[in-house]
């Protein structure tokens, strides 16, 4: 990610924390801890930080990929890049969670054809391994469609326009045909409209971009509100529509408050960024983990709820970015690496 680009890193380590506190909150009022239930209601808007990297993906990917579109021979380079940056650690992720299945026993053993269903991210109506792996399944329709784009502009054009046209019949009646929701579930709109924020932010620019944060920020604040006190269903279309919107302001604002060298991101937060991923996909590793180890030394009914509740949290978060500084990253660059020295050279 360019430093410029720091603003939306930033945000997405503060997205990846909020979906760590949805869900510990969740497993602590699941287990009936006594004051966990006001910890769930405080923290339930946190599962719209996938809103935010929805649209976070939409930006990214037009803005930095942009100039591929249409231009076959960059196929290939955007293809490697997308792999490298989702599939390996999410693989690491992937059986580390069935280890955890086959030991604790809890569960039945996975069968081959959802392990191999589930590591290729392929839509399907039940729950991926990997609980979260949900949102990678959208994410790898998007990234599909967007590979179209680059191969051939006018085929992609049109297939962006149908499959947009599909997404909004969708909010009025039912043409999914019985398919899987990340072919056309409305979480795909917020793809679209990071598209549109990179798009505009190329051609127009914006005028006041701290305003323009500030502005989203706001309107995620008083979404997340309203949801806290179910004013508005959280995972309805509505909420979809103002949390998208809330995140579109905002990843405007702080890219082009960058590009203008006019915010300042703390290294803190930049570090939570660079972690957001591995954060993401390691959370309900981590957060198991410790809960069991709680229950084996006879203390997940004896402390304080709030006290549990920090101790997941920080773990998973912690737990994320020592995963990501040993595992991800590390993993990342030796596949980019290896590609780039298989690359033919150029004749001297």
């Amino acid at each position: 990610m360019n430093a410029r680009l720091a603003g939306i890193e930033a945000g997405r380590g503060i997205a990846a924390t909020a979906v760590v506190l949805y869900h510990a909150a969740r497993l602590l009022d699941q287990n009936h801890l006594p004051q966990a239930s006001l910890l769930a209601r405080v923290f339930q808007f946190g599962h719209a930080g996938v809103d935010f990297f929805f649209v976070i993906s939409g930006f990214i990917i037009l803005y930095v990929h942009a100039r591929d579109i249409g231009v076959p021979a960059r196929a290939a380079h955007y293809v490697q890049r997308r792999f490298s940056r989702v599939m390996p650690i999410y693989w690491v992720a992937l059986l580390c969670t069935i280890a955890l299945v086959l030991l604790g026993r809890s569960h039945p053993a996975p069968g081959p054809d959802a392990i191999v269903w589930s590591a290729l991210l392929l839509p399907s109506h039940g729950q991926p391994l990997l609980g979260v792996a949900w949102t990678l399944q959208y994410e790898a329709v998007f990234y599909a469609v967007f590979a179209v784009l680059i191969v051939n502009r006018v085929a992609g054009a049109i297939m962006f326009g149908a499959w947009g046209a599909w997404i909004a019949s969708g909010l009025l009646m039912d043409t999914s045909f019985g398919l899987p929701a990340a072919l056309n579930g409305v979480f795909n709109i917020e793809f679209f409209a990071g598209m549109a924020a990179a798009y505009c932010l190329k051609r127009y620019g914006v005028r006041a971009p701290l305003l323009l944060l500030a502005l989203g920020i706001a309107l995620f604040a008083l979404t997340s509100s309203a949801e806290d006190i179910g004013a508005i269903n959280g995972y309805g279309g509505a909420a979809r529509v103002l949390y998208g919107a809330a995140s579109v302001c905002a990843v405007l604002g702080a890219v082009a408050a960058d590009l203008r060298g006019r915010l300042h991101v703390p290294g803190l937060l930049r570090s939570l960024g660079a972690a957001s991923y591995s954060i993401y996909l390691f959370q309900f590793i981590f957060i198991g983990v410790i809960w069991r180890g709680l229950g084996a030394a006879g203390l997940q009914y004896r402390m304080p709820a709030a006290v549990t509740f920090v101790m997941l949290v920080l773990g998973a978060v912690l737990g994320g970015v020592a995963t990501s500084r040993l595992i991800e990253y590390p993993l990342m660059q030796r596949l980019r690496r290896h590609r780039q020295a298989r690359q033919p050279q150029p004749a001297m």
